[in-house]
């Protein structure tokens, strides 16, 4: 990437390599004429998404390869690199016909084990908790699988960090003391993940599906058949967008590689109690079970 806006977030390249996807300020239009698909903050046509952040700025992001970022004067950095890195980079994948899940993933015996689900469900926190038992994350919030020469569906590593509000930090024993806000309205913290990182891609070994219920106990069971396509479609990024991009069959097929190849468990928990360390252990179990089968 070649980006105006500075995004320390991300590893520095090769300056010597030719870039694929270039950020640039300019003007952004307030309407996509050819829209096929419009929702709350997005518009979006078979080449091009354009996203409103009212306070924030617009976003255009064009044939997978630009982004064009209309910036409000009031809004500072760290305001536009949230969703430039979030929604505005999950469009930019879609474009380039990739697989785009909203998850977290950890490295687990050199393969990858994701962990999907809605918005402040624990995938962050739960891959953390993992990472403090001595798995690398691989990715947090979105999980991108492509596949490679051999057909095997893979995931790819997203930035060195990840994304904890407080309540998470407290559950793992981490001080917020000296961890960045992403937002400077928020209390979520940005936290490093140094040689925790796992920078190389892995084909993916396991997916859980994370499920709060309205019971006491923790359960795990396995999804077979049609219903694990319809997970992945549930829990792919913004999986709006793709109506307007005219991508749904791409990601069909995408999405029918994965399940074909990777196993899928749904995990449930209390909607009131994380429990994170009978989570924990209980995944250890099953996938211990798994490799114990393989």
């Amino acid at each position: 990437m070649r980006s105006v806006l500075p995004l320390p977030e991300l590893l520095p390249a090769d300056s010597s390599e030719p870039f694929q996807v270039e950020v640039v300020y300019g003007e952004v239009p307030a309407e996509l004429p050819d829209a096929l698909a419009r929702g709350v903050r997005f518009q979006a046509s078979r080449d091009q998404l354009l996203l409103q952040v009212d306070g924030v700025a617009r976003y255009l992001v064009s044939g997978g390869e630009r982004v064009t970022i209309a910036r409000d004067p009031a809004a500072d950095d760290d305001d536009v690199r949230v969703f430039l890195l979030g929604s505005v980079f999950g469009a930019l994948l879609h474009q380039r016909d990739d697989l785009v899940l909203h998850g977290s993933a950890i490295e687990w015996e050199g393969e990858c084990v994701a962990f999907l689900g809605f918005s402040g469900v624990g995938k962050s926190t739960l891959a953390s908790a993992f990472r403090k038992r001595g798995h690398a994350v691989l990715t947090d919030d979105l999980c991108v699988v492509r596949p490679r020469a051999d057909g095997r569906m893979v995931a790819y590593p997203g930035f060195p960090q990840t994304k904890l509000w407080l309540d998470s930090l407290e559950q793992l024993n981490v001080s917020p003391e000296g961890l960045r806000r992403i937002r400077n309205k928020l209390e979520k913290r940005a936290v490093p993940l140094a040689e925790s990182f796992a920078s190389a891609p892995l084909p993916v070994k396991k997916i859980y599906l994370l499920r709060p219920h309205d019971q006491d106990e923790l359960g795990l069971r396995p999804v077979e058949g049609p219903r694990k396509l319809g997970i992945l479609r549930n829990h792919t990024y913004r999986f709006g967008f793709l109506a307007g991009l005219d991508r749904q069959a791409e990601h069909f097929q995408q999405a029918l590689k994965l399940a074909q190849q990777a196993p899928v468990s749904i995990v449930v928990r209390p909607s009131n109690a994380f429990r994170l360390d009978e989570l924990v252990k209980m995944i250890e179990t099953d996938m211990g079970g798994a490799f114990a089968r393989a």
